[in-house]
């Protein structure tokens, strides 16, 4: 099957602590009565889970792990290489094909690293995709077939990258040691390159 398928502020009068609501959380409930917040911003204020997905794109990306906060292109964080590399994302039978949901993809688990275009060398020897996905789930081998993977399955380059962004990252970024993200002018040194890695995996 084809590869297919991730703010000059005005003086206000002071504000009362406002009653809360049953079902607010914790924070929410804190800040309304310490009077940080007025009743009315309770209904723009989003869930946790809304609030932590932000965007994946190295464009907002910085080295402590923190997302920029222009525009709002979520995604879920990335699959780590454990759960690529298990039954849950990899066929048990030949021919071991990768899978998210329903889609099944025409990369297998034999698959050489090279031969989806990752360079290699003495510190990272070609081999196949499986083998560098049990290097784990924080070492760049298992981090960049892992995003690669979801790249397949949700690159659009507005909320995640495409594949051969990953491609493109670890030849220049991790072999080389000089990756400039696009719209960038600093290159990412290959330290750099992993920490971004990891952010995407829900590592940092």
């Amino acid at each position: 099957m084809s590869e297919h398928q991730s703010r000059d502020p005005q003086q206000m009068p002071e504000a009362q602590p406002a009653a809360v609501a049953p079902g607010v959380s914790r924070v929410r409930r804190n800040l309304l009565r310490a009077g940080a917040i007025g009743a009315p911003a309770l209904i723009s204020l989003k869930p946790a889970s809304v609030i932590a997905c932000s965007c994946k794109l190295p464009s907002g990306f910085s080295v402590s792990g923190n997302a920029s906060r222009g525009p709002k292109n979520c995604v879920d964080y990335g699959r780590k290489a454990s759960i690529w590399y298990s039954s849950t994302n990899c066929q048990t039978a030949s021919p071991y094909k990768y899978f998210s949901g329903g889609t099944i993809y025409s990369i297998n688990k034999n698959t050489l690293a090279s031969a989806i275009g990752l360079s290699t060398n003495g510190s990272y020897p070609d081999a196949t995709l499986d083998v560098w996905l049990r290097k784990g789930d924080s070492h760049e081998q298992g981090l960049i077939v892992a995003c690669y993977l979801e790249a397949i399955a949700n690159g659009n380059d507005s909320t995640w990258p495409k594949k051969d962004k990953f491609v493109t990252m670890w030849n220049s970024g991790v072999i080389a040691g000089s990756y400039t993200p696009p719209n960038q002018t600093t290159p990412w040194t290959k330290a750099k390159v992993i920490a971004y890695l990891k952010f995407l995996t829900n590592q940092a």
